[in-house]
């Protein structure tokens, strides 16, 4: 386990989970704050992106009543700051769906890469 400060460093998997929760509850600005170095993306991609999450949630309650949990199943690291998380996503329709994904170890720690 890595100190930073008073903080505890989360790993990758923990990361992961805790910014998919944002996009379970319908918090895009928040899961987005979780993708590495958004702040530095020029403002017209930032708003494209956050477009692009609110037409997915709206895509997947239409389709499948929404999304209900995110859960991190396994990780596996590429390098020491580069990993593949694998993620459990349950809809409200009782269907579930494995995902990967990328997250990179930047100084504000793990973030979606």
């Amino acid at each position: 386990m890595t100190m930073v400060g008073c903080h505890r460093e989360k790993s990758a998997s923990e990361s992961a989970e805790k910014y998919y929760g944002y996009l379970v509850k319908g918090d895009v600005d928040r899961f987005l704050k979780g993708v590495a170095y958004f702040d530095s993306l020029p403002e017209t991609y930032r708003s494209q992106m956050q477009d692009m999450y609110m037409d997915y949630l709206d895509r997947e309650n239409r389709l499948r009543s929404g999304l209900l949990s995110a859960k991190s199943l396994r990780d596996t690291m590429i390098n020491e700051n580069i990993a593949r998380v694998f993620m459990e996503v349950c809809y409200a329709d009782s269907t579930r769906e494995e995902i990967m994904v990328q997250m990179v170890q930047t100084d504000k720690g793990w973030r979606l890469f």
